[in-house]
């Protein structure tokens, strides 16, 4: 996990080189090729471990997109690092946002204080969802003999499990080469959650019968190669998670509406947003069935606003150099199989540190032209027939009802009803507690769906019900199964 550069700085300054679609003349479309997922990974099921990413703050803000991503890859578990605030925030709430459970770590300088170091990170994830904080061993303690390396571990474990009070877990990263050539193989924090590093070809957990030290009895996640996924630098896991998503994100394609896409949200920087680092990153939420996306940035001159540069990019988002501190802002529109859609309402976002006349209020966008009134008046439109009355009877034959089930996928399924065009399924999973909790619900216009449980050793339930005529029927009885 050591720190990676990426292809850009952190302080703000000159830029030398771009990740992405390049700076061209004014109102030039770049075309850029859509990132892809790999083929999924699964994590190590038996060992209850799922497939995660860990990112550092040379990889900047996250986009939905790469986020979305992620997930067709498999990715189920983000962890952050804490060295910029303002990144590590939006790649934790972008990350939970999606679906996945998060983490962070906090990389430990032994020249620096220890305690502060730790606090730091905890003040930079509060009020974000992390349910574990690793601390990232591995600097090289530069003469520092074994006995005061471990104190300056117990000093961060104590310290970490003060400000997680007891909410967020505490945990060790580090690789046995490090462990055994600083600390001694030392197993004084056998007890303490081990995430390791080995770069080698074995993915599950097992591996640690032979690669075990410390004397950690068992690992919590290993850390096994660090490559590009979906355009993003990572380190890639197979690590275990005692926490939910706190999102449940329903993936189902929406129905063609046969209209251009609405205005693009989520845009990013935020409005009224600082950017502190180099790049900026131009992001919009996705817009299903988009294939392009305009990015349009304007900057303030002191005294108004003038064009920088449009792209056209495949996936909606882009990494961009601007020559100078200044305000900005941008904003976006979207592309069909129906043409283009509106554009957004612009953000505006200072870059770096400006102190100019800064730009008043900005004007509403402008109208859209008018269709012109029809020459002749339209033929009265005909009433249209009354609705079908919709069928009373929910769906039944429901499975898998009364099972055990440990595999990665449970497809669900249930008997047709009669002139239905969708269903509505929706499930729920048992709390500790003995109660239900809602999971997530989907649409679907055929009878079965199959969806991949994250949270293990937990009973499900399911319940349809059917759209007949443009409205929903009664909602079945619950089916439920266990899975391990």
């Amino acid at each position: 996990m050591r720190a990676r550069r990426s292809c850009f700085p952190l302080v703000l300054g000159i830029a030398l080189v771009a990740c992405g679609p390049l700076p061209e003349e004014d109102g030039v479309e770049v075309e850029t090729s859509p990132i892809t997922p790999s083929p999924p990974f699964l994590g190590d099921p038996a060992k209850g471990a799922v497939f995660g990413v860990d990112v550092s703050h040379w990889e900047g803000p996250l986009a939905q997109r790469e986020l979305d991503c992620f997930w067709d890859s498999g990715v189920r578990h983000l962890i952050a690092g804490t060295q910029v605030e303002e990144v590590t925030r939006q790649q934790l709430a972008m990350a939970a946002s999606r679906g996945l459970t998060v983490d962070a770590y906090v990389y430990l300088y032994w020249d620096r204080d220890i305690r502060a170091q730790v606090k730091e990170a905890f003040r930079r994830t509060s009020g974000t969802p992390i349910a574990r904080m690793w601390l990232d061993v591995e600097e090289n303690p530069r003469g520092l003999g074994a006995n005061a390396l471990g104190d300056l571990v117990q000093q961060a474990l104590d310290t970490c499990a003060a400000e997680g009070k007891g909410a967020i877990g505490c945990g060790i990263y580090t690789g046995p080469g490090f462990w055994k050539s600083y600390l001694a193989n030392t197993t004084r924090f056998a007890s303490v959650p081990l995430w390791y590093a080995w770069y080698n070809t074995k993915k599950t957990l097992d591996a640690w019968s032979s690669e075990a030290f410390g004397g950690w009895p068992v690992p919590t996640g290993k850390q096994w190669a660090e490559q590009v996924l979906c355009s993003v630098g990572v380190d890639k896991n197979t690590i275990q998670v005692s926490a939910q998503p706190t999102v449940v994100v329903d993936r189902a394609l929406p129905p063609d509406d046969g209209l251009p896409p609405p205005a693009p949200t989520g845009l990013y920087p935020a409005d009224g947003a600082v950017v502190s680092i180099d790049v900026v990153k131009l992001m919009t939420a996705t817009i299903p069935r988009a294939t392009k996306t305009q990015l349009a940035l304007e900057r303030w001159d002191g005294a108004a606003w003038r064009s920088w540069y449009t792209w056209t990019v495949s996936d909606p988002f882009l990494r961009t150099f601007p020559k100078r501190s200044s305000v900005y802002r941008f904003r976006a529109r979207a592309q069909n199989a129906h043409g283009w859609g509106a554009w957004s309402s612009f953000v505006t976002f200072d870059y770096g540190t400006y102190t100019g006349t800064r730009p008043g209020p900005q004007p509403p966008a402008p109208p859209t032209t008018p269709t012109p009134p029809p020459t002749t008046p339209p033929a009265p439109t005909p009433p249209s027939p009354p609705a079908p009355t919709p069928s009373g009877t929910p769906p039944s034959g429901l499975a898998p009802d009364g099972a055990s089930l440990a595999s990665t996928s449970v497809t669900l399924s249930w008997t047709p009803v009669s002139g239905a065009t969708r269903y509505e399924l929706a499930i729920e999973n048992q709390l500790a507690s003995g109660s239900y909790s809602p999971y997530v619900t989907y649409t679907t216009p055929t009878t079965s769906k199959t969806f991949y449980p994250q949270v293990h050793k937990t009973t499900y339930r399911f319940r349809v019900r059917a759209e007949v005529g443009g409205s929903y029927g009664a909602w079945s009885s619950f089916a439920s199964f266990s899975y391990n």
